[in-house]
């Protein structure tokens, strides 16, 4: 999943808590010109809050397994250093200094910034504040998990692991740990607020 949706899934998390029905039924209602003695407003409120809470996307088994195998692998960070450990050869000639595990250990590092960048722009689109007023409402785990399911998965790619035997070691372990990463995340992540 990407940092992007990521971000966009925390939002949708502690958003739902916050939202205000009245905000969007009762100008629909006056639009109609309906009557509020002729109608339960707060009926209407309580059956629309329930909606809201729901999943817009019924899910199917497949869909979940796979989903919760991929959920927290940043593919921005992944996309990123295919591309730079394709071009490792040229880097390490115009710039001697970098190596390719100098170059993972600069994407371990850059990951769990660019999903605050993200998580950040994301925020200030929905005009909330820079960040939630109390720390324990930052999206702490959603920031470990991808920080180590993006290094796992980098061990996978070419050029850091070498040999057959190391191959199948990191492609075995990229699925476990991504496979533990989502159902760990069931239980640590804050409940969604109702």
């Amino acid at each position: 999943m990407s940092l992007a949706a990521l971000a966009n899934d925390e939002l949708l998390r502690t958003a739902r808590s916050k939202l205000d029905l009245s905000t969007i039924i009762d100008p629909q209602l006056q639009r109609l010109n309906l009557n509020p003695a002729t109608i339960n407003v707060n009926e209407i409120r309580s059956a629309m809050k329930t909606v809201a809470a729901e999943s817009p996307v019924r899910e199917n088994t497949a869909s979940s397994a796979l989903d919760g195998l991929v959920k927290y692998i940043p593919t921005e960070s992944v996309t990123l250093y295919v591309a730079a450990t394709s071009a490792i050869s040229s880097l390490t000639a115009a710039f001697p200094s970098v190596t390719a595990s100098g170059l993972y250990l600069s994407f371990i590092i850059l990951t769990p910034v660019l999903f605050m960048l993200i998580y950040i722009g994301k925020r200030r689109s929905q005009k909330l504040s820079f960040m939630p007023d109390d720390v324990t409402g930052w999206p702490w785990w959603k920031l470990f998990a991808s920080t180590i399911a993006f290094s796992v998965w980098a061990l996978a790619v070419p050029p850091l692991v070498t040999g057959d035997a190391g191959k199948v070691v990191a492609g075995f372990g990229a699925v476990l740990v991504s496979t533990l990463l989502g159902l760990i995340g069931n239980v640590v992540e804050p409940a969604e607020a109702s």
